[in-house]
């Protein structure tokens, strides 16, 4: 006895998180290489205070800046799970309001960056401590790059419809990875201004 077909094309191949569970893999080697860089920047700095070497000069560091840009992250978690919140409940109008808030914030933050790097004074050749600095902090950068792109890609995607209540993993993706690149500056951010 043969079993009898019906001739009609298949369903669709669902897979479900598939982009979500990638992203995840993703976010984990991002955050193990920032948290190596780290590693190295206070690996330097322990064994330059170890020979009684001054790491920054008096002042050339100060905390008011860096807490702006971690501020501005902090509000951007709010913003991008606003985005998955509404994709969710089918609300693309907010969800694009909120990625595109999400890349504004990161803008912000490079534009903060830039002043904290100004207001240093610090080049790339002068020390090994100014040196380490530029190091962490062009690698966060570099993340937070990737992170505005993915953001804004999803934005795209969104507008154009692909996201819905049962499509909402990319988003969640993004978010997911976004968070991630706001846990890799909180570590800069206490190595870096508050431990200095």
């Amino acid at each position: 006895m043969t079993a009898a077909t019906t001739g009609l094309p298949s369903a669709e191949v669902t897979r479900p998180r598939t982009v979500l569970v990638g992203t995840m893999f993703a976010s984990a080697a991002a955050f193990m290489a920032f948290v190596g860089v780290v590693l190295v920047y206070v690996h330097e700095r322990a064994e330059a205070v170890g020979s009684d070497s001054e790491w920054f000069p008096e002042g050339a560091v100060q905390l008011g800046p860096a807490g702006f840009v971690l501020s501005t992250l902090i509000l951007s978690i709010f913003t991008i799970q606003w985005a998955l919140q509404a994709i969710t409940n089918d609300d693309r109008k907010n969800a694009l309001v909120a990625l595109a808030l999400s890349s504004l914030f990161g803008a912000a933050v490079f534009n903060q960056l830039w002043f904290i790097i100004n207001d240093t004074g610090f080049t790339l050749s002068a020390t090994n401590a100014q040196f380490m600095f530029f190091v962490v902090l062009g690698t966060f950068t570099a993340f937070m790059i990737s992170a505005v792109v993915f953001v804004a890609l999803t934005f795209l995607r969104a507008l154009i419809g692909q996201f819905g209540p049962r499509k909402a993993d990319s988003v969640a993706a993004a978010a997911f990875y976004w968070n991630t690149v706001v846990a890799m500056y909180a570590i800069a951010w206490y190595v870096i201004f508050v431990t200095k």
